[in-house]
């Protein structure tokens, strides 16, 4: 390895939860970086897998801390970043952070730091993320904020690679699955909050670095390999929870006057949505979790999702036979992967299908050469889009919709119910099962979402007032 006395420090900070393979990977690449200059810490949020043990043998040069609950990747990270802090591994002038399931190239760190020390108000600098099953598109590059919709949106998602970006962007936030932290800087604010558990995380951070005056920069040539968080497959309730819940954390601290009104309103009003349709269509328990979302952000509950419910398998009601269909249209129901497993069989059991994919305008080029007849974009950013979008539906006369399980709770709201037969796919029996409700219920749905929500938001507005914290002016 080449010396690089007098180059900056580095601790690099891993967060793992019973992903031996994925942790062990990881610092096999970075045990081949050609910077010493650097130490590692793993932080292992007492995974029952061997990760601690795996990394102890393989790894005797890594420190490891061990936490004796799972705190989430905020608290793991908050872990690391005291440990480093207060100087048991050594003085350092950057902190590297990292998750277990990120893949490193050998230039990653340094095209960083070069950035990082090219300007000191550079306060967090993090990776271009790459998607490790199609390699050449972009998940993200840094995102912005949306004060006005109450959303997040990634910088240059899900297209493909480009040679005309620039060296890097200053963003809203960088996501810390690869992100480079100035440690004077971590001194002078404050450590992730700790409320969060997961997601909002390093959105709140990095707002929370601009509030100080500090730039936030996504880095171009600093390449790591993410899954992408609009590909991953399946739904749980924790997940849904912490989404919703957070963000209206993350909202009622951070949003200022001019935007507060709108951004908390659309904030609560896709949990409440969400809430009405499962209850509607005879999920109850599924609804509880948009409910708790809501009442625990209101009484000021924080921290790990600790409910359990009696989630019962649903009765599906599957379809043999789809041969006598012949207008086929797909929402995709997860993955690319998915999404062909579909075609797939339907080309293999009906002959000359003509098969539609509609797709959110975010994901196109992910889809754009997938072996179908014609591609519909729906450009959410537009007004009346879905109302076209339905209309459109209904006038060109599909007979077989494919979309998520549940139906209307997907991306694409409702727009499945201009097609009369809709099914979603189970990947086990390789099988369509019935994913529809009454029309009716749509309607219902969508008065009863608006009107329950237009009743909450005066007490979460309220309350949120709670969260709020001052604004630092910049340096």
């Amino acid at each position: 390895m080449t010396s690089n006395a007098g180059l900056p420090k580095v601790a690099i900070l891993i967060v793992n939860w019973n992903k031996k393979t994925d942790v062990l990977n990881l610092l096999s690449s970075l045990r081949s970086f050609d910077y010493d200059q650097c130490k590692t810490l793993v932080v292992d949020n007492a995974s029952t897998d061997g990760s601690v043990g795996a990394v102890r043998e393989g790894y005797p040069e890594v420190t490891v801390v061990q936490n004796k609950e799972n705190l989430g990747g905020t608290g793991g990270f908050n872990t690391g970043l005291r440990y480093i802090l207060q100087g048991d591994m050594g003085e350092f002038d950057y902190i590297w952070l990292l998750d277990n399931d990120t893949q490193v190239e050998l230039s990653t760190l340094r095209e960083l730091l070069k950035v990082a020390e090219s300007d000191s108000r550079i306060g967090i600098a993090g990776s271009k993320i790459m998607n490790p099953e199609r390699p050449g598109f972009i998940v993200e590059l840094g995102a912005n904020i949306d004060w006005k919709r109450g959303i997040y949106r990634p910088l240059m998602k899900n297209i493909p690679d480009r040679d005309d970006l620039k060296d890097y962007y200053d963003v809203g936030y960088v996501s810390v699955c690869s992100a480079l932290v100035r440690v004077e800087v971590v001194r002078n604010i404050e450590l992730m909050d700790s409320r969060y558990f997961i997601i909002c995380d390093d959105m709140d951070w990095g707002i929370t670095f601009r509030r100080h005056g500090y730039r936030v920069v996504a880095v171009n040539r600093s390449i790591t390999f993410h899954p992408a968080y609009s590909e991953k497959e399946g739904w749980s309730p924790s997940s849904a929870y912490y989404k919703f819940r957070n963000l209206l954390l993350m909202f009622s601290k951070h949003a200022q006057k001019s935007n507060r009104i709108s951004s908390l309103f659309h904030c609560i009003r896709r949990p409440v949505k969400k809430t009405c349709f499962f209850w509607i269509t005879g999920n109850p328990e599924i609804a509880k979790v948009y409910v708790l979302s809501i009442i625990d952000f209101l009484r000021n509950k924080w921290g790990r999702y600790d409910y359990q419910f009696d989630l019962s398998p649903e009765v599906k009601l599957y379809i043999q036979e789809i041969s006598k269909y012949k207008r086929f249209i797909i929402i995709p129901p997860g993955n690319r992967v998915t999404t062909e497993k579909i075609i797939q069989k339907i080309r293999h059991e009906v002959e000359n299908p003509y098969i539609c994919l509609l797709i959110a305008k975010e994901r196109m080029h992910l889809f754009s050469d997938v072996d179908v007849e014609e591609i519909k974009v729906l450009d959410s950013s537009k007004k009346f889009e879905y109302l076209r979008t339905l209309i459109i539906l209904m006038r060109e006369g599909f007979d077989f919709a494919v979309t998520s399980p549940g139906g209307g709770a997907g991306t694409f709201g409702n727009v499945n119910y201009a097609v009369k037969n809709v099914y979603a796919f189970d990947e086990d029996k390789k099988l369509f099962f019935e994913s529809r409700t009454q029309p009716w219920k749509l309607f219902l749905l969508t008065i009863l979402g608006d009107m329950t929500s237009l009743i909450v938001f005066p007490l979460v507005l309220i309350v949120s007032l709670r969260y709020r914290v001052k604004i630092v002016k910049k340096r």
